[in-house]
C-alpha cells in the first residue's frame, strides 16, 4: 500500500487550516490572498476532518519514536522538553488560551489587570479624520489540556499524561484556573469545537438606499432610531435641523421625510433625547438677528410632541430658558423625569425635572453643581443616576425628597461618556487624556471603587454593552461583553464582568478608522464603522465579518468618506437595517437576517 501523496496545495491548505483553527485569522487571511482566495473550495477540503496537520505530525513523531526504540538508533526529530514559554496563563482542564499573542506579551498580562496588550507595528491606510496606528492581533482559541493547541493525540484527545511543560513556566495554581462559568464565550468547553467562520463577508453595498438631506443651511449630528404603529422612525439632529424620516421596510422604498419645526427657524442643537417615538427633547442655541443686524444666542430646552389637530405640525413646548448650555439629556421613563447637564463654561449643573405641560415655563425639581464641566450622564434606577465630566465622576440619589450626592470617585481623568448595564449592575466609562483613553468600570461587588485601564490603542471613540435577551438564565459569573472600537480602525471585546479582561480583538483585511459601534437590538450582532468602511461581527465568530459596506463602492456623489463632518451609526429597531451618517450624507443598509 502506497502512502496518500502530498501537493503544495494540500500543504498549503493544512497550514491555512491551522491557522484557522489555532486562532491566527490574520495569518491566514495573509496566506490565502498570497495562494488561493478560496481554500475551503479545494475538491479535497471536505475530507480533512479538524486539526488534521496537528494529528499528522503527532503521528509523525510517534513513528519516529517507535522507529527509534526497534532500530536502537537516535531519533530523527527531537525537539527537546524545553519549548519556551506557551501561551498558557492558566492550567487545567478549564483552561483558556490567548492564541496568536506572543508569550512574552501574556508575561506582562499581570501589570495590565489581565488585559493583553500587543506591540505596535506600522501600517499603511488611507488617510482618515485621524492619525491610525496597527497593533498586533489577539485570537482566542478553545481550552486545552496542557495549555499548547498542539497537544493532542492520534485519535484527536486531549493529551494530560504525557504533556511536558516548559522549565522556565511557573505551574498555575487552582486559584488560576477559571470554573467553567467563567470561561469566556471564545473558548470551547472539553469534547466541543468553536464554530469558526471561513465563509465570504456578505457585501451589504449593492443594496444601500441613499436619503441624504440636501439643505446646505442644515447639517446632521445625532441620529436615532425609533419603532411606531406606522413603521420605524429615523430621527435626524443638528444645525437647524429636527427631522423624522419614515423609512418603509423592503419592498416599500420611498423615505418620506418630515421637518418637526415651527419654532425656532435657526439653531445649533446642544443636546437631544429620544424619550419615546412621540416624544423628544431638545436642547438648543437659538441665533435671532434684529433690525439693525446684531446676533443675539439664547440657550433654550424644549419638548417636541405632535400636534393636537389633523395637520403635520408638531407642538414646540419651553422647558426653560435658563438652562444654560445643556450638553446632556437622560430620560427615565418610569419616573417621568428628565435629567440635564449644564455648563457656564466654567462650572456644571445638574437639573432634574418633572414632566409637566402646567406652566408655560418649569422649574426644576432638583439642582446640584459641581465645580468642572459635567459631560454624560444615565439612570441607573427611578432614584439614582450617576454623572461624569472634568475629574468628575458621582453617584447621586434622590431621597426624601431631596437630592444627595451618594458616591464621589477621586479620579484625574476627563470621564466623557457613561453607560450602564441593567441585568449586571455594571457601570463603565470612557475618556481620553491627551492621546490616551482611558477605560472605567464601577463592579457591583466593589461599588467603593472606580477601576481604570489605559486603552491599549490609540483613541478610544466609542464602546457599548451588548444586550442580554435571557437575563433570567444568566449567572453572576457570566460573561458582559463591553465592545470598545478606536481610531486606528481596532476593535476590541472586554468582559467587563472581569475587568478588564481583553476576550478577543477583531480586524479585517486594511483597518479603517473606526468612530462608532452599535450592537443589534437582540445582541446577535455587533457593527463597528467609520467613514471608510462598516463591519458587522457576530461577536460569536471572529474569523472574519459576516457583512461589509465600502465607501469605495459608491460614487463619490452619493457618499465622499473624506469630509469632515459628525459620522453616526445606528440600527433600526427590529435590527433588520442599519442607518450611517457622514454630516448630510444617510445610507440605510439592508441587513439580511
Amino acid at each position: 500500500m502506497t502512502a496518500d501523496s502530498l501537493s503544495s496545495n494540500v500543504v498549503n491548505y493544512l497550514v491555512w487550516r491551522y491557522l484557522q483553527e489555532a486562532g491566527f485569522g490574520y495569518a491566514a487571511a495573509h496566506l490565502s490572498k498570497q495562494w488561493l482566495p478560496k481554500p475551503e473550495e479545494l475538491p479535497f477540503a471536505k475530507n480533512v476532518p479538524r486539526l488534521a496537520l496537528v494529528h499528522i505530525l503527532q503521528d509523525g513523531l510517534y513513528l519516529d519514536q517507535i522507529q527509534s526504540e526497534t532500530t536502537d538508533s537516535p531519533r530523527r526529530f527531537d525537539f527537546g522538553r524545553d519549548h519556551g514559554r506557551p501561551f498558557s496563563a492558566r492550567n487545567g482542564a478549564t483552561l483558556t488560551l490567548d492564541e496568536g499573542t506572543p508569550a512574552h506579551i501574556l508575561a506582562m498580562a499581570e501589570t495590565t489587570n489581565g488585559a493583553v496588550q500587543e506591540p505596535n507595528a506600522p501600517r499603511k491606510g488611507p488617510g482618515g479624520k485621524k492619525k491610525r496606528k496597527a497593533n498586533g492581533i489577539d485570537m482566542r482559541m478553545g481550552p486545552q489540556i496542557n495549555g499548547d493547541a498542539m497537544d493532542v493525540d492520534q485519535n484527536g484527545n486531549n493529551h494530560a499524561s504525557n504533556s511536558v511543560r516548559a522549565d522556565s513556566e511557573a505551574v498555575g495554581s487552582d486559584a488560576e484556573s477559571p470554573s467553567v462559568d467563567q470561561i469566556p464565550i471564545s473558548t470551547l468547553t472539553l469534547g466541543h469545537d468553536a464554530e469558526t467562520q471561513t465563509e465570504k463577508p456578505t457585501d451589504l453595498a449593492p443594496n444601500t438606499r441613499m436619503a441624504s438631506i440636501k439643505d446646505k443651511d442644515k447639517g446632521v449630528l445625532i441620529t436615532e432610531w425609533a419603532e411606531t404603529p406606522s413603521g420605524p422612525l429615523f430621527f435626524t439632529v443638528g444645525n437647524s435641523l429636527l427631522r423624522a424620516h419614515m423609512v418603509p421596510r423592503p419592498p416599500n422604498s420611498q423615505v418620506l421625510t418630515g421637518d418637526l419645526t415651527v419654532q425656532p427657524r435657526e439653531f445649533s442643537s446642544t443636546a437631544f433625547c429620544l424619550a419615546s417615538h412621540d416624544k423628544v427633547f431638545l436642547a438648543a442655541t437659538e441665533r435671532l438677528v434684529n433690525e439693525g443686524g446684531e446676533v443675539m444666542e439664547t440657550e433654550k430646552l424644549y419638548k417636541v410632541t405632535p400636534g393636537t389637530d389633523d395637520s403635520a405640525n408638531y407642538e414646540w413646548h419651553l422647558v426653560s430658558s435658563t438652562a444654560g448650555i445643556v450638553l446632556a439629556i437622560a430620560w427615565n421613563e418610569s419616573a417621568e423625569l428628565l435629567l440635564t447637564l449644564s455648563t457656564d463654561g466654567k462650572e456644571g449643573s445638574i437639573k432634574i425635572w418633572k414632566d409637566d405641560d402646567s406652566s408655560l415655563e418649569q422649574i426644576p425639581k432638583w439642582t446640584a453643581f459641581a465645580e468642572s464641566n459635567l459631560l454624560d450622564a444615565c439612570w441607573i434606577n427611578d432614584s439614582i443616576f450617576v454623572v461624569c465630566g472634568h475629574e468628575i465622576f458621582h453617584v447621586y440619589e434622590i431621597a426624601d425628597n431631596d437630592l444627595r450626592l451618594k458616591q464621589s470617585y477621586e479620579t484625574n481623568v476627563k470621564w466623557e461618556k457613561v453607560i450602564y448595564d441593567s441585568t449586571s449592575g455594571i457601570i463603565a466609562s470612557r475618556s481620553m487624556l491627551q492621546e490616551h483613553g482611558f477605560l472605567g468600570i464601577v463592579h457591583p461587588s466593589d461599588l467603593g471603587n472606580l477601576q481604570t485601564h489605559q486603552y491599549p490603542d490609540q483613541d478610544l471613540i466609542d464602546f457599548a454593552f451588548r444586550p442580554r435577551a435571557n437575563t433570567a438564565s444568566s449567572v453572576p459569573s457570566s460573561p458582559v461583553l463591553l465592545a470598545t472600537c478606536s481610531a486606528d480602525g481596532f476593535t476590541r471585546i472586554w468582559d467587563a464582568n472581569q475587568p478588564f479582561t481583553c476576550l478577543r480583538k477583531l480586524s479585517y483585511q486594511e483597518n479603517m478608522p473606526k468612530e462608532n459601534l452599535a450592537f443589534s437590538p437582540d445582541g446577535k450582532y455587533l457593527a463597528v464603522a467609520g467613514p471608510y468602511d462598516l463591519m458587522v461581527w457576530d461577536p460569536e465568530k471572529t474569523a472574519v465579518p459576516v457583512a461589509t459596506w465600502q465607501a469605495t463602492d459608491l460614487s463619490k456623489e452619493e457618499w465622499e468618506p473624506g469630509s469632515n463632518d459628525q459620522f453616526t451609526l445606528g440600527w433600526d429597531p427590529d435590527g433588520s437595517r442599519l442607518s450611517i451618517t457622514l454630516g448630510n450624507q444617510i445610507a440605510i443598509v439592508p441587513f439580511p437576517r
